[in-house]
Parts: C-alpha cells; structure tokens; sequence
C-alpha cells in the first residue's frame, strides 16, 4: 500500500475552519487506500509572536530556553488536528519530537536531524491509526528540545517519509507549486510541473520561500520526492525529483531587502562567510573598506542572527550595520551549468534596459546579481523575458 507523509504549513493551520479543511484532506488520501503520516507546523503568526518573547529577554538562537519556547506551537496544532480527524471517524494520534522520537544534533536553533526511529509510526500504520507529528523539532543527545531553523517542519517530513519508506512527501501551504518567479512580485510568473532537486536547492537557499534549504539538500541525498500543493485548491502542484532533467534556466530567486554589514576581523573574508553559513545565513562580499574590514551584503531579516553570529566569533572585533541610502536587493538565476559569459549576458541584458549592476557572484547553478531595490520589479521582469520563463 502507498505510504505518503503530507506536510502542512501554517497558514494551512491559522484557524480552526483550516485545521478542519487539512483533516478532510487527510481523511481523502485515508479512504483512497493510502496510509498517511501528517506533519504540522503551528498555525499562522505563533511562532514569530514566540521568538518576539524570547528577544524581548535577549534570548537568540543557540540558547537553549529559545528552543524550547519556539517550538511550542506544534504542539497546539497537532493536538488539534489529532482531534479534529477523529471527529470525522478515524483514529489519529499527536506525536512531539522525543515521542517519535526525532534525534538531531546538539545545534540549538539550527539543528539537523541525525536519526528517526520509526516503530512507533509503523505501528501506527499498521493499526490503521493516522500519526500527526509536530514539524520543526527534535531533540538532541542531552534530551533537550532543538528545532531546525525557519522552514524547519519540511525537514522533518522529507525526513519522515525517508525513515518510513514513503513514497511521497507532500508538502501543503498557500501556493500551489513552485513558480520562475514569487507571483507575488511578478505576475507573469509560471506554475513550474517539475524541478530536480539542485535548482530547487538554490532557489531554496537563495531566498524562494516554498521549501526549506535543508530539506532539499536532505531529499538528495535520501532521494525522496516531493510534491509541492496547495491546501485550498486543487491542482497538479510541483514535483521535486532526482529524475527531472535540468535547464538552462529554470527560474528566479529574490531576496527584496538587503542589509549592509561592516566588519572588522583577523581572518579571511571567506571564514567570515563561512561562520554565517554555518547557521544557514547566505551572504555576498560587496566591499573591502580598508585591511581586514569588510562590507557585506545579506537578507535585512537576518540582520539581527547575523550581528549575534558574528559578535561571538573569536577572530570577530568589531560588527555593525551600514545605514545607507542606497537600497540594494539580489536576484538569482537559477539553472544549469552557469559561467562567468553566462553573468556578462545577464547583465548585459539589464544594462540595454538602463539596470546596474552593484555586485555578482556565480556558481554551478546560479548567478547572484546585486540590483537597486528601486530597478527591483523592473529587473525582475527584464530576467524573466530575457531567460524565455514565460513559456
């Protein structure tokens, strides 16, 4: 019989009529034959009033005490979600993290999952019981709470449906796939049916907000497919999957607002990169001021983890924000095989609709452009035409 782990997100679980609109989706995949393992995160806007407690007392990620406030939204949703399946006549059971259980390392506020044992589960199943598990957390070898960073409960699906042989892993929120573009700044953007898993890992990780870095890269190397859908309507979505074949260019990632960061250090501008890729923080080298100080550029919201980061790095002296009046965004071009030629068309391409450039970088799958926030949509519409995404 088919195994799928379905994965709802928290605008999928923001009110009581959603949660029991996700149980009805449930209870159709149940009754189709399938045995079915729900993951939840909590609903809509809990977490982010959670992490404005922890703040407020100058608590961050790392602290354990973090952990264990912020990943108590879960808990809610699963219990309520357990409830309302078995108002509709099916046996459902809610799991936390150390009830699965769900081993991860000891990386407060950024762990990753090391091990799931899934008797428990497969027991479940095989009575015919539905498991609800809470997203988003572990514990570690103290038997302490963690949870996995933003985004953290499609990790813990893809890493379910992994420990239990699944055959799919789909993953529920607003949208209804993954798009060339966010529909949300571009409304030409498309519905994308299939992508392998290296580009949505860049996109991923370069700011598309439908899956979480980790996930993608642990669907690699696990080689589990997922399907991205929408919990309010119906429709194919977006297959994740070894087996699609890459583009040339398959779409765009945006980060709209960047912060500029100065920092004064010891060591070389890529060990300062590296200690912020540690806790999953993507940034770019706009500037040397002078020796050993650097300018960089990151995702505004990350600013305040970033500054946290690095103020407790040893060869770290001194970190602060730029205040400037120049507001810079990134885009990213996701696709195959990129090449240094590949960034001169790109640009090129701005440059012949009046866009500068402020920064570049590339890689095997994308090229990294620093744009004006205020050439922004422009650039992104002048991409998308010239990258032939809308067809």
């Amino acid at each position: 019989m088919i195994r799928v782990v379905q994965k709802f997100g928290g605008t999928s679980v923001a009110t009581l009529e959603r949660i029991k609109n996700v149980a009805d989706i449930i209870a159709r995949s149940h009754k189709s034959g399938q045995n079915t393992v729900a993951v939840v995160s909590a609903m809509a806007g809990v977490t982010n009033k959670f992490i404005g407690y922890v703040r407020n007392l100058d608590a961050y990620e790392g602290d354990p005490e973090y952990d264990r406030v912020v990943s108590s939204g879960e808990l809610i949703t699963a219990g309520l979600l357990a409830i309302a399946l078995k108002n509709l006549g099916l046996n459902a059971r809610s799991y936390s993290s150390w009830q699965v259980p769900i081993f991860t390392d000891g990386n407060y506020g950024h762990a990753v999952i090391k091990n799931i044992d899934p008797s428990n589960l497969n027991d479940d199943i095989a009575n015919g019981i539905i498991p609800v598990v809470c997203g988003f957390q572990g514990i570690n070898p103290e038997n302490r709470i963690t949870t996995l960073g933003r985004g953290g409960s499609d990790f813990t699906a893809v890493a379910i449906a992994s420990s239990i042989g699944a055959d799919l892993c789909e993953i529920y929120s607003d949208v209804d796939g993954v798009y060339t573009v966010d529909p949300n700044l571009y409304q030409d953007a498309k519905r994308i049916d299939g992508i392998n898993y290296h580009e949505m890992l860049e996109m991923a990780s370069q700011g598309a907000k439908i899956l979480q870095e980790q996930s993608v890269d642990y669907a690699m190397k696990k080689d589990v497919v997922i399907r991205v859908a929408s919990s309010f309507v119906e429709g194919k979505g977006t297959i994740i999957s070894g087996k699609i074949l890459p583009k040339n260019f398959r779409g765009l990632a945006v980060t709209p607002s960047l912060s500029q960061i100065r920092i004064s250090h010891n060591a070389s501008d890529n060990d300062v990169l590296d200690v912020l890729e540690r806790h999953f923080i993507k940034a770019e080298i706009f500037k040397k001021i002078e020796n050993e100080k650097t300018d960089i550029l990151l995702d505004k919201k990350k600013t305040a983890v970033a500054v946290h980061v690095l103020k407790n790095c040893d060869f770290v002296r001194s970190v602060r924000q730029i205040i400037v009046r120049k507001q810079f965004s990134q885009i990213s071009v996701i696709g195959s095989l990129m090449t240094t030629e590949t960034c001169k068309m790109l640009t090129d391409a701005l440059i012949s609709d009046r866009i500068e450039t402020f920064g570049f970088s590339v890689a095997n799958y994308k090229v990294n452009l620093i744009v004006s926030s205020d050439k922004l949509l422009e650039s992104i519409a002048v991409l998308h035409r010239y990258c032939g995404l809308e067809k």
